[in-house]
């Protein structure tokens, strides 16, 4: 096998990582699923961006090149770049909200498990579990079977393109079922209020992974529906409404200024 095939491929641009920082208040980070990219965010990521906020969608591990490639990562290697990305948004910003797709959602609530740096949380459809019969084969099955079909682009709405690998590497959702087990004995440790974001046909994530998180989790949930979108609901017809519970729980979350006592500078009341 030639170098050139053991190397990661070069990133495709329309999957390249998308970098906003300024000195507002709250900087959003948003986390894309598995074999997907940060186009699946990017009109909302555009339109937050036009509000005037810090926003940062990294490229994960593994992703945006070649599928093979992210059979050479896994669940640690992704939670370590998100923490990076949220270290890097709470270095300059007071308060810090991150939204996550599917398994980017899964990323959200560990770093919310494992840090006091998350103050809010936006999931949609997050994945909590490998939604299929071979889940209990995988470890073992991804050590003679490379890849399965791909299941990006479950998308309702036409002409939409989350940049997803045409293949499904099972080496790496081994490693995200084997992280996802763990992370679903921390969810009690999550109190940053949530916004749990729910499509009405969805193809890739079952709604075990809904309903095991409304019985998980102690702090503050609501849960929206997107009754006209499928798994990748951020490019399909609710994008609308996921972007506007991002700029709730963004101005909601902004630090409260302390009002003014009517004091005069030499602190005798007018």
């Amino acid at each position: 096998m030639s170098a050139s095939t053991n190397s990661p491929a070069a990133v495709r641009p329309e999957a390249a990582a998308i970098v906003h920082d300024n000195d507002a208040p709250v900087g959003i980070l948003l986390l894309h699923g598995i074999t997907g990219s940060p186009a699946a965010w990017r009109p909302i990521a555009d339109h937050l961006i036009a509000d005037g906020s810090a926003v940062r969608v990294p490229l994960l591990p593994g992703h945006g090149t070649r599928w093979p490639d992210l059979n050479r990562t896994g669940w640690d290697d992704w939670c370590t770049a998100a923490r990076a990305e949220l270290d890097a948004l709470r270095a300059q910003h007071p308060v810090v909200l991150v939204a996550g797709l599917s398994m980017g959602g899964a990323l959200a609530l560990e770093l919310a498990t494992t840090t006091t740096g998350v103050d809010g949380l936006v999931l949609v459809n997050p994945s909590l579990r490998v939604d299929s019969p071979l889940r209990a084969v995988l470890p073992a099955l991804s050590r003679v079977v490379p890849s399965i079909a791909a299941i990006g682009n479950d998308i309702a709405r036409p002409g939409e393109d989350e940049v997803a690998y045409p293949r499904t590497p099972l080496r790496a959702v081994a490693s995200m079922y084997a992280g996802q087990r763990r992370l679903r004995h921390r969810l009690w440790r999550i109190i940053a209020p949530t916004v749990l974001c729910v499509s009405g046909t969805d193809h890739v994530v079952g709604p075990w992974s809904a309903r095991f998180l409304r019985a998980r989790l102690l702090g503050e949930l609501r849960t929206v529906a997107l009754r006209r979108s499928h798994h990748v609901a951020t490019l399909d017809h609710d994008a609308d409404i996921i972007l506007e519970e991002i700029r709730r729980l963004r101005d909601g979350l902004l630090p409260v200024r302390p009002q003014s006592t009517g004091a005069a500078p030499g602190g005798e009341a007018r």
